[in-house]
């Protein structure tokens, strides 16, 4: 328990060394998302090549640098995040589908060529659009939407969500919801982890997100819309960790590295985030296209 609560402090001291000053310098944001997808690529390669997988590391290095290179493009065209976002799609959306096929038409004698195939696009998908997102909300929204407070929800939220259901599941858990994969999840704890996840995105909204943005909608109504956007941040955020943990538990690891002793891997610390940041996103286009 103390060396996680160490380790724990230094992440979070590490994360705020990266994101805060992005709020001045969206390039810190860029440059942590670099870091984190290094490492999320090597952990998950890793992970894929121990479970029997054989995927291309020279495919997925390629696709996530053709991934860098699509976002600087879309900054040096003034592309706006909407416009950005599509040409993501397209390049590295056909990129990824390349990849699936490309593989078992090339390896002849590679009994699990497709699902190499599959697992090698997957990668790049996975890795590369929650990341892609984050430097898009950063660079790409127009002056006067901050995408940094909207960030700030994709990447904060999942762990407020995490420690409440975790509070709640130790107090009152009694019905398991996914024991083959998360043995200690229990349906007190996940509704318990929504419920104080939506009233926090709600509070930070309505007290932060629409002075500093001039919403103009109603603050109750925008209340309403952002406790809901909060119930869907921490489905989400419980999502990204199963799937993390199916991939874990399918592969015969138990965390995806070592990196933060007592906590795992670079993955095991983002996996809930990697399927939250793109609703930071979502929330900062509607806000900035609607409100």
């Amino acid at each position: 328990m103390k060396q996680r609560t160490i380790t724990g402090v230094i992440f979070a001291l590490l994360f705020t060394a990266f994101f805060l000053p992005a709020y001045w310098f969206p390039i810190t944001a860029v440059l942590m998302s670099l870091v984190v997808g290094s490492f999320v690529i090597y952990e998950l390669i890793k992970a894929l090549k121990h479970g029997g997988y054989d995927p291309s590391t020279s495919l997925i290095v390629s696709g996530c640098t053709l991934s860098v290179l699509v976002l600087t493009g879309g900054y040096f065209l003034s592309l706006s995040a909407e416009s950005c976002l599509a040409l993501y799609s397209m390049v590295i959306g056909m990129f990824s589908v390349a990849c699936g096929i490309l593989i078992p038409v090339a390896r002849k004698n590679d009994a699990k060529a497709l699902e190499n195939g599959i697992a090698t696009g997957g990668t790049i998908f996975y890795v590369t659009f929650p990341l892609f997102c984050l430097d898009c909300a950063m660079l790409f929204l127009p002056e006067g939407c901050n995408g940094w407070y909207y960030m700030l929800i994709g990447l904060v939220a999942p762990w407020v969500s995490d420690v409440f259901a975790y509070l709640v599941g130790v107090t009152i858990g009694k019905h398991k919801i996914v024991p083959h994969i998360s043995p200690k999840k229990s349906w007190e704890g996940c509704i318990g982890g929504a419920f104080f996840c939506a009233v926090g995105v709600m509070l930070y909204s309505c007290l932060i997100i629409h002075r500093v943005d001039n919403i103009e909608m109603n603050i109750i109504a925008f209340g309403c819309l952002t406790f809901f956007m909060g119930l869907l941040v921490s489905v989400m955020s419980q999502l990204g960790d199963w799937f993390a943990s199916v991939i874990k538990r399918h592969v015969g690891i138990k965390d995806y590295g070592t990196i933060f002793p007592g906590h795992g891997g670079m993955l095991d610390r983002f996996d809930s985030a990697f399927f939250t940041m793109p609703l930071g996103l979502l929330l900062a286009v509607i806000a900035n296209n609607i409100f």
